[in-house]
């Protein structure tokens, strides 16, 4: 961990505990408590300790916690009713030896300050106290994030090519073709709140301006240029042509697969293709090749798609914690090749729980959870940090992950029955209770349809209450079959369509033999573009095949749609690719009602209308 930085204007103990955090978060950001009580503290009194000790720090500490402070600044002054303050604490600092600090304080002044922030731009350059060229391009890129056509106008002749550059809507005409060459490299420079290259600033313009045709055009032409400038915003505009269009990939491949040869454009190029599902498995040769700069972009796009030659680099950045939540998606990939021996990854995670930091142990708990029945030698680890103390009730980060390790156990499975006596000994309200987790893990370890019915009886109807008693119910409709007070309680609750959820709808169609129709089918379908249930939705529909007919309008209507379903997980690449899922989710499903396939009777129940995909 970081020594903590030193503060001349007392305790401030929130801002110490936030430092602290920030020290073990590599965005520095350290969203949580400490950053909330932060925020609480300087709300309530903009002159008070905490925000002294923060102006200090933001000019007087090293440079990493400058940078820390002053996006943290910018994020109060975003809310704040007084401003001055803020402003006061940026204007000198754009005058500041370190580049990545001048590019900081120039947001904080033009979010708390705009006026005199464009003032500041306007000016003529050589106006005595006017900024220098890497915080007055800071200023533009501050202040055009958020505005209006107005100022791009003007600024599309000021004197500094950087500048024009980035009030340039899209790369049209030799003159910005120019601009770019020359200036395009300085923009979105460190330090800066949003860095976005030039290239992306496009591609987010380009999702509601133009068509999907001419953007392709662009990347094209870009592609071809021999600047490194070009060659990037090339790769950027591609990027978020691919999050927003479901062709992109496809177009946009051999005009990016030659550019991973490129020195200065391989690695984004790496990073691009290997975000994207279908664009990996075009490109997957290549990637697999070595590349300066772009070894972990191209194990984890391998590893996503089940190339196991990404094995052995995924254990390796697993055991160093380097690709945060990646991981856990990489590994569920692996997870998914028949066959594959997963031992060396589930070694790695578990010499991963040692790193410091809960967010490190947080994504090896996540690895293991993908690696299920073959994390079983996981297990004793697992049982000594179950054993060890949550931190108490209102450490949140740690119950968090206290809830994880539950998960991961349950995911196990039988192979983690040690655990049963510890599981048992939680609380009502303990770690994992709210969520569910630690109610299915022992029903998962155990086998138990006792401990089912009973966890089952004691729910009421609560939304999270409803969840967990899908998940039950869905559980022993695989392990036994349902009784008949189940069907009664999955029939009475799908009566309730606005208020149902879709394992309850699923289990009643699949298991119980009753028909998906009417508002309860509409109910189930509202899930195919939200909630993350899509997929689910999509094989229960497709196990229940030519029955499932009523559906068959609104799932061509989702899978021949042109652009992405928005899925909102937190990071775009990861919901592209959850896209790319559900599109091919759909297809499938669409497959499966048209052109019946064989199912059985399942075996585990004898019961008749009990579905199962042969």
């Amino acid at each position: 961990m970081s020594p903590r930085p030193p503060g001349p204007e007392g305790p401030a103990h929130c801002v110490d505990a936030w430092l602290d955090e920030a020290a073990q978060d590599r965005t520095g950001d350290a969203y949580g408590a400490a950053r909330s009580a932060v925020f609480d503290a300087v709300r309530r009194d903009g002159d008070g300790p905490e925000a002294r000790r923060l102006a200090s720090l933001a000019s007087g500490a090293r440079g990493d916690v400058r940078l820390w402070v002053l996006r943290l600044l910018t994020d109060l002054a975003s809310g704040a009713e007084d401003r001055t303050g803020a402003a006061r604490t940026a204007l000198p600092l754009l005058d500041d030896p370190d580049p990545p600090v001048r590019r900081a304080a120039a947001w904080l002044f033009a979010e708390a300050d705009r006026s005199g922030a464009e003032q500041l731009l306007t000016a003529p350059v050589d106006h005595p106290g006017a900024p220098d060229p890497v915080a007055r391009l800071a200023l533009a890129e501050a202040l055009l994030v958020r505005d209006g056509d107005g100022l791009a106008q003007r600024l599309r002749t000021d004197a500094d090519p950087a500048v024009r550059l980035r009030a340039t809507p899209a790369p049209e005409g030799e003159a910005v073709l120019e601009d770019l060459d020359a200036a395009g490299t300085r923009i979105g420079g460190p330090g800066s709140r949003v860095s976005r290259r030039i290239g992306t600033v496009w591609g987010m313009k380009a999702r509601s301006s133009v068509d999907e045709s001419t953007c392709y055009a662009w990347i094209a032409r870009l592609a071809l240029r021999p600047t490194e400038a070009a060659r990037l915003a090339a790769v950027d505009l591609a990027a978020e042509a691919m999050r927003h269009w479901r062709a992109a990939p496809a177009a946009l491949v051999p005009h990016l697969r030659p550019l991973l040869a490129d020195p200065s454009a391989g690695p984004a190029a790496a990073r691009v293709l290997g975000a994207s599902l279908e664009a990996a498995r075009l490109c997957r040769e290549e990637l697999a090749e070595p590349g300066a700069g772009r070894a972990e972009a191209a194990t984890l796009a391998l590893a996503r798609i089940g190339d196991v030659r990404a094995l052995p680099e995924l254990c390796r950045i697993v055991r160093a914690g380097s690709s945060g939540w990646q991981s856990a998606e990489a590994a569920k990939g692996m997870a998914g090749v028949p066959g594959a021996d997963l031992a060396p990854l589930v070694a790695a995670a578990v010499a991963a729980l040692d790193l410091p930091g809960p967010e490190e142990a947080g994504r090896a708990l996540a690895v293991l959870s993908a690696c299920g029945a073959a994390a079983a030698p996981a297990v004793p680890t697992l049982l000594r940090l179950l054993g060890q103390p949550t931190g108490g009730p209102h450490n949140q980060r740690e119950r968090r992950l206290a809830g994880n390790l539950i998960a991961a156990l349950g995911a196990i499975g039988q192979a983690a029955a040690a655990a049963l006596p510890l599981l048992d000994a939680i609380p009502e309200n303990g770690p994992g209770t709210r969520a569910g987790h630690t109610a299915m893990a022992r029903i998962r370890i155990s086998g138990d349809r006792r401990r089912a019915e009973e966890t089952l009886a004691g729910l009421g109807d609560r939304p999270r209450d409803i969840a967990l008693a899908a998940r039950i119910l869905e559980w022993l409709a695989d392990h036994g079959g349902l009784e008949p007070h189940h069907v009664s309680r999955l029939r009475e609750n799908a009566a309730d369509a606005e208020r149902t959820h879709p394992r309850l709808l699923a289990t009643l169609w699949l298991h119980a033999g009753d028909e998906p129709t009417g508002p309860p089918l509409d109910a189930l379908l509202d899930h195919v573009a939200r909630d993350g249930f899509g997929r689910y939705v999509c094989h229960a529909l497709a196990t229940l095949g030519p029955a499932a007919a009523p559906a068959l309008p609104t799932l061509r209507a989702a899978a021949e749609q042109s652009v992405r379903i928005p899925i909102h997980l937190g990071d775009r690449d990861e919901e592209m690719r959850e896209d790319e899922r559900l599109t091919e989710a759909l297809h499938t499903t669409l497959r499966h009602i048209t052109e019946p396939q064989p199912w059985v009777v399942s075996e585990d129940s004898g019961r008749p209308g009990v579905r199962k995909l042969r």
